[in-house]
């Protein structure tokens, strides 16, 4: 199964900031990772998904918008996470998921990322 995801994929892991509850600092994932995240979840639902009981082998290829260097393996912690939460897949853990492949190339004109969905037969 394919699914795209248009416009240039945040880092998780370097979205993140820290907030201030009652005098107490907590960190919590940034507002634009929020808004990407949503926007990926309406784009994602829009090509109506199914679920992937496991396991499955992810295929990512990034098609980037400039040659700023990046770290697709946390690119790549986005869209697991995003696979998840709109349940195409049920955990990201090994077992789930025990072979994931990434690439990158670039697109100024139409960055995004094409996600292949491949079910493991026994």
């Amino acid at each position: 199964m394919l699914y795209s995801i248009h416009g240039r994929i945040p880092s998780k892991k370097n979205q993140k900031s820290i907030f201030y509850r009652n005098g107490k600092p907590f960190i919590s994932t940034s507002q634009k990772f929020k808004e990407w995240h949503k926007y990926a979840v309406e784009e994602i639902s829009l090509q109506k998904p199914k679920m992937h009981p496991g396991p499955v082998r992810i295929h990512v290829d990034f098609y980037l918008p400039d040659n700023r260097k990046t770290d697709l393996s946390n690119k790549l912690e986005s869209i697991n996470d995003l696979l998840v939460d709109v349940g195409i897949i049920e955990d990201d853990c090994w077992q789930q998921v025990p072979e994931i492949v990434s690439t990158g190339q670039l697109d100024k004109e139409n960055p995004r990322a094409i996600i292949q969905i491949i079910e493991i037969k026994d």
